[in-house]
């Protein structure tokens, strides 16, 4: 079942939205829902990239994953002190799983670098 990057964005843009409201009512669980947020928008933001750009674009350190990273660190802000380091912790390990995931379903083609042969060395 495949889902088109247009439909993805509109899902989770509101979702989005709806983990920042709910960031504000549950402050005890706003530590873990800011780095959920960061990744749903994360995701939402990609998926607009790749309905502009076309589908082979993909997410970049910066401006896309710095852009969404400072966006939800402020949210975690708007909450408490703590609430910015533990999302900044989660964050990490789940973009360290979130590139595992990532690398077993994209295909990665090995680069090969020419092997010279033997050399002959001149003596002057």
């Amino acid at each position: 079942f495949v889902v088109s990057s247009g439909t993805v964005m509109a899902l989770f843009s509101p979702q989005s939205l709806m983990l920042f409201a709910g960031m504000h009512i549950y402050s005890l669980q706003g530590r873990l829902l800011g780095s959920s947020l960061l990744v749903f928008s994360l995701t939402a933001f990609s998926n607009l990239m790749n309905v502009v750009f076309g589908k082979g674009f993909q997410a970049k350190i910066f401006p896309e994953i710095l852009l969404c990273l400072l966006l939800a660190l402020f949210a975690s802000g708007l909450i408490h002190q703590v609430c910015v380091r533990t999302c900044f912790t989660f964050f990490m390990v789940g973009l360290n799983y979130i590139n595992k995931i990532s690398s077993l379903y994209q295909v990665t083609v090995p680069f090969l670098t020419p092997h010279p042969g033997k050399s002959k060395k001149r003596y002057l």
